[in-house]
């Protein structure tokens, strides 16, 4: 019996799956939008059923059939993956892998735009993204992945080279009553659930510079551990949060979310992309870190 689908349909339905909508699967495969809406429609037509609901509250959720595919897209894709990359290597190719992942933020609306420029300035490096969490030091150290992106610099025996200033910000539901402000004192928290991603407080970030020293408390706080699934929260109304501007873009572009500068002089946030100490200047990950810094210095 030869299989109905192709490998394409199977990557669609696991990035419509962790991105959450077609408009991201397609940023996240760097094709179109139509173009993934293309390939579901001929997946639902080949299967014989359809691999997705659209809900209006809650976008496209998967139907039994499709998260059946989804659950051996993401057994099977990373096996194929890894298979090609000895294979390659085996055959004595120039080609290096650099896996790349970004601390705290589920953030990867840069990764597309980053992917093709790197076909042109570094070909004989292939980048495989690695998510690392808020434990960006500690993945680097164990060996899961080689360069991180993060905001500040993690401790360890690590290494950043700066990438560019980013700010925190408040963010709001667009119909907020603070989301037309010309910015936010740590007062106006005092009656407000609070979302953050982090169970402890990281020092140099909004609570150390911004909430602790007011002795302002919000009225409650919800650890979410995940910035994408805040985001959603923020923008349904169900609470606040302070995070980083340029890691939240595409939300704050799209009217999703409001952002308010917090204090009168902003709360400046420093991104690095963060090596392993021994990582030599000439690895593929440092000429990686250099060329990133490069592009996004004109990105951002």
């Amino acid at each position: 019996m030869h299989p109905r689908l192709e490998l394409h349909h199977f990557a669609t339905v696991q990035a419509i799956v962790d991105a959450g909508s077609l408009t991201a699967a397609a940023d996240h495969l760097s094709v179109s939008q139509s173009a993934v809406s293309h390939r579901l429609a001929e997946a639902e037509r080949r299967i014989g059923q359809p691999l997705f609901e659209r809900r209006p509250a809650r976008g496209l959720q998967p139907t039994p059939a499709g998260l059946r595919l989804y659950q051996s897209a993401a057994r099977a894709l990373p096996d194929l993956l890894r298979a090609e990359r000895d294979v390659i290597r085996a055959a004595g190719a120039a080609a290096e892998v650099v896996r790349i992942g970004v601390g705290s933020y589920d953030c990867y609306h840069w990764l597309p735009g980053y992917h093709r420029r790197l076909v042109e300035t570094l070909p004989d490096v292939l980048l495989e993204l690695v998510v690392v969490g808020d434990a960006p030091g500690a993945r680097l150290l164990d060996g899961d992945v080689d360069v991180v992106l993060a905001p500040g610099s993690p401790s360890g025996p690590v290494v950043t080279r700066p990438l560019f200033t980013d700010e925190l910000v408040l963010l709001t539901a667009p119909d907020h009553a603070l989301a037309d402000r010309g910015w936010v004192e740590p007062e106006a928290l005092a009656d407000e659930t609070y979302l953050t991603y982090g169970r402890t407080p990281s020092p140099g970030f909004e609570y150390d510079r911004f909430v602790r020293p007011s002795g302002v408390v919000p009225s409650s706080v919800l650890v979410i551990e995940d910035t994408g699934a805040i985001v959603e929260m923020v923008a349904a109304g169900l609470g606040v949060s302070i995070l980083s501007r340029w890691a939240t873009r595409p939300s704050i572009e799209e009217g999703k979310v409001a952002a308010i500068p917090c204090g009168h002089r902003g709360l400046e946030l420093a991104w690095n992309a963060v090596l392993r100490e021994s990582t030599p200047d000439d690895a593929p990950e440092a000429r990686v870190a250099t060329d990133l810094a490069t592009w996004l210095a004109h990105d951002t």
